[in-house]
């Protein structure tokens, strides 16, 4: 479950089970043309995962696959599934995961802050990845947290985590895209996870338009030595 955490879509991919099912009506809301989002033709998509209940919209154009924690929105699926080319375009995965191998901290503490820190501080989580600051927030009524990695093989990635305290799990969505394309997952983030929602609840976008922007990714790049 290690690899799950820093989570590259590019290994997720090779769990999927199938196409998801979609439910629901297509949104009505308008999406600007510079997210490459027509959001009046998403598709609503929900499922039950590990005793949370996960629903977001599957933006028109984009392509949707199960996994066995959560669903995973690409603008292109790769034939890297095959030993083909490298992924291209942003590509999501939210899924869900048990914090039970985590120190939680004390009540008043941010929770999903915490466990990305001890993530952030762990080799054998995220390997050789260069990982920035993890940043705290609150969404809504939850504890949240985020951290931007590079993961030296042209790509970079958003990780960012929710916490579920009464159910000792965290939602966490996961963003991939090539480096040079790392800019647009800025720009997405707020309309994919506009209509979010967990256990039912709307979680909303308010709070994600307060995170910075641009975000910086950390450099693939070695550090400067001293000498």
């Amino acid at each position: 479950m290690r690899v799950g955490l820093l989570l590259l879509v590019t290994v997720t991919g090779i769990a999927c089970r199938g196409m998801v099912a979609i439910t629901g009506e297509p949104a009505a809301q308008p999406t600007p043309n510079a997210t490459g989002i027509a959001a009046a033709q998403a598709e609503w998509i929900e499922l039950e995962v590990r005793g949370v209940t996960l629903g977001v919209e599957k933006p028109s154009g984009w392509e949707a696959l199960r996994t066995e924690d959560g669903i995973m929105l690409a603008e292109h699926f790769s034939p890297m599934l095959a030993g083909g080319e490298a992924p291209r375009g942003v590509q999501a995965h939210i899924f869900v995961h048990s914090t039970a191998d985590f120190t939680l901290p004390t009540a008043s503490a941010n929770v999903a802050w915490s466990i990305l820190n001890q993530i952030a501080h762990e080799p054998s989580y995220i390997g050789s990845a260069q990982v920035n600051e993890v940043f705290g927030f609150q969404w809504g009524e939850h504890d949240a947290a985020y951290y931007l990695s590079n993961n030296g093989d042209g790509h970079v990635t958003l990780l960012l985590a929710i916490a579920m305290p009464d159910v000792q799990r965290l939602v966490v969505c996961n963003f991939t895209a090539p480096t040079s394309e790392g800019g647009r997952i800025r720009a997405l983030l707020p309309y994919l996870l506009d209509r979010l929602t967990v256990n039912g609840q709307a979680l909303g976008r308010q709070d994600l338009d307060r995170l910075p922007d641009p975000l910086v990714f950390p450099t693939d790049q070695p550090p400067l030595s001293d000498g």
